[in-house]
């Protein structure tokens, strides 16, 4: 299976495939969340030195930020996986959830119009399965 830019959900059933390809779709919960801890690790050891922070002279950091960016998300996802969560699902769940609040906070309008506008009109009726139109909510 090949990876093409698309959403995502396409991203999720892709890391899935790979996982099962690699031999990693049997890793329990409590592993992946220790691969996860461990690739945060290395995302930290790499922004510290590409920040100029100290690090240790004498063990070498090759890894570059953006890999290691890639392999924490790599594991958010494995671990979601093993979830059965629905990433995207989740993020525009989230993202419309923190906006309310935000409105609430604030009483601006225009902002969560301009948010829910960036929403697609699918995700949004996916997460509202009553809703009539084809526009983002208001």
């Amino acid at each position: 299976m090949e990876f093409k830019s698309g959403s995502v959900s396409d991203l999720q059933k892709y890391i899935a495939h790979k996982l099962k390809e690699r031999g990693f779709d049997d890793e329990s919960l409590h592993e992946r969340l220790i691969l996860l801890t461990e690739e945060v690790g290395e995302l930290m050891r790499a922004c510290r030195k590409a920040s100029g922070m100290n690090v240790d002279q004498k063990r070498e950091i090759e890894n570059k930020v953006g890999e290691e960016l890639a392999d924490v998300l790599n594991m958010i996802f494995a671990v979601g996986i093993e979830l059965d969560i629905d990433m995207e699902k989740e993020f525009i769940r989230k993202t419309i959830s923190s906006t309310k609040e935000y409105m609430d906070e604030t009483n601006n309008l225009s902002s969560i119009r301009h948010t829910l506008a960036h929403l697609t009109a699918a995700a949004v009726r996916d997460l509202y399965p009553g809703a009539k139109s084809n526009r983002p909510i208001n």
